[in-house]
């Protein structure tokens, strides 16, 4: 399969709510702190500015007065005095001629971008990046004076952005790990679900949801499915006893009739329409004891009444033999029967696994056409495959997944007038027994169907019926 666009995987991954989760959940824990402090910060930056405008204006009141009293001889006093005590690091003062000239203060020049306007304030930013805040005045005579000072406000506004950030980034990050694990976890739990859920649709009724020690809402739901499970394998036993038993029980008349017929055959009239009625008749009660003798076997099976008799089988070899054997009716039916095989051992029981074959063979000659290829052989992962496929029509895509169901037949092009549906699910029941699976795909052209088994020496998972 080739790798899907990274657009379409970008929209599967975000398509899982597990992983919106993960990467909304530090998002809004984000968004809500930064709703909460970003009114906070503004606040405290507003003190700030005020802080620093009030002492302004309290050092303009200090010079105005001695300017009121003593002229601009006294300005010039008590500036100098001022920028030689330097007690204050952050106030700023120059007082210059009309034209522009610096007379006294602690700035060389005057500062790009600050008006030269009666009482007006600026607010400009210096080459080393902080900000300057002050006034301006016009004194009489065309004197200029600026009273300002360093405003902390910038290196506030840089420290709280960076805090902001970093908060944000650190919420973020905690988020997402915390967030990360729990979905982890969650979603492993939930896979280990599916995978359970998986079996039991598989039909292996006896599968049933893990539970954890903590008993929350996941296992009070895994014990609702597992309830209704034991109820869906209570009916489906019931079902199946239902079916066996009518099967045992009608297997003794109809080998009383399948006698009677042959007796008639024998003895009776030698009209050739009475005797070929008789020979249809001995046809009709032939499937039928093959059907119940494989529902007898199935129901056996399944029991584990009828378990395997576990020896090393030579798999090929069974496969050389059904070849053998249904080679002249594929003849019959101008068909070839072609076989492919390699190294398989398995361990099983050799009647069995001839009935698979047996099985497979007559599902392709009674539903498939032309050439039927068999194959079998040991993959890569050490399991035997064993493969039976026809070139006929093949099923619906809704039918593939119900094949190996009981009295399940496919549709009108796939079926054949003496068939019952059986023979697949005893496919299915042997291949389980022996610790593998069954299964079918489209073969395009007709139907291809697997059975894997494991090879000889690898550990076969039995299935719990089969300890009985």
């Amino acid at each position: 399969m080739p790798p899907r666009p990274l657009g379409a995987r970008l929209r599967a991954w975000l398509n899982s709510p597990f992983h919106r989760f993960a990467v909304v959940l530090p998002a809004a824990i984000a968004l809500i702190v930064g709703a909460l402090f970003y009114p906070l910060f503004r606040e405290a930056e507003g003190h700030i500015r005020d802080e620093v405008r009030a002492a302004i204006a309290l050092e303009i009141s200090g010079l105005e007065e001695h300017y009121h009293e003593r002229g601009l001889p006294g300005l010039r006093e008590v500036l100098q005095r001022r920028i030689d005590a330097a007690a204050d690091q952050d106030a700023v003062y120059l007082l210059t001629d009309r034209d522009g000239k610096p007379v006294i203060g602690n700035l060389p020049e005057w500062p790009a971008g600050a008006r030269v306007a009666d009482e007006s304030w600026f607010h400009v930013r210096e080459a080393d990046g902080s900000i300057l805040e002050g006034q301006v005045f016009l004194l009489y005579g065309g004197d200029r004076l600026l009273v300002g000072r360093h405003s902390p406000l910038e290196s506030f506004q840089q420290r709280m952005a960076w805090r902001m950030w970093g908060s944000a980034v650190l919420i973020i990050l905690v988020a997402g790990v915390i967030g990360w694990f729990f979905m982890q976890h969650l979603h492993r739990r939930l896979e280990r679900l599916a995978l359970e859920a998986g079996r039991i649709q598989e039909g292996h009724l006896s599968q049933r949801l893990s539970l954890s020690p903590r008993d929350d809402e996941l296992d009070v739901l895994a014990r609702r499915f597992n309830t209704a499970f034991d109820e869906i394998e209570r009916l489906v036993d019931a079902a199946k006893h239902v079916s066996s038993a009518i099967a045992h029980d009608m297997r003794r008349p109809l080998i009383a009739l399948r006698q009677a017929v042959d007796q008639a055959s024998e003895e009776g009239d030698t009209d050739p329409r009475f005797r070929a009625r008789l020979k249809q008749l001995g046809a009709h009660t032939d499937e039928l004891l093959r059907t119940f003798a494989a529902l007898l076997s199935l129901a056996r099976i399944e029991a584990g009444a009828h378990g395997p008799k576990m020896q090393e089988v030579d798999l090929s070899a069974i496969v050389h033999d059904a070849i053998d054997l249904y080679e002249p009716v594929a003849d019959a039916q101008g068909r070839e029967l072609v076989g492919r095989c390699g190294p398989a051992a398995v361990r099983g029981d050799p009647d069995l696994l001839f009935q698979v074959l047996q099985n497979l063979i007559e599902n392709a000659l009674k539903y498939g056409a032309g050439t039927i290829e068999v194959s079998v052989g040991t993959d890569a992962t050490r399991q035997v495959v064993l493969r039976v496929r026809d070139h006929g029509n093949g099923v619906a895509d809704s039918d593939l997944p119900r094949l190996f169901e009981r009295f399940y037949r496919a549709d009108a092009s796939r079926s054949a007038p003496d068939g019952a549906g059986v023979g697949l699910a005893l496919v299915k029941g042997i291949a389980e027994a022996h610790g593998g699976s069954a299964s079918a795909q489209h073969a395009w052209p007709g139907l291809a169907v697997e059975v894997v088994l494991p090879a000889a020496g690898e550990a076969v998972a039995v299935r719990p019926t089969e300890l009985a």
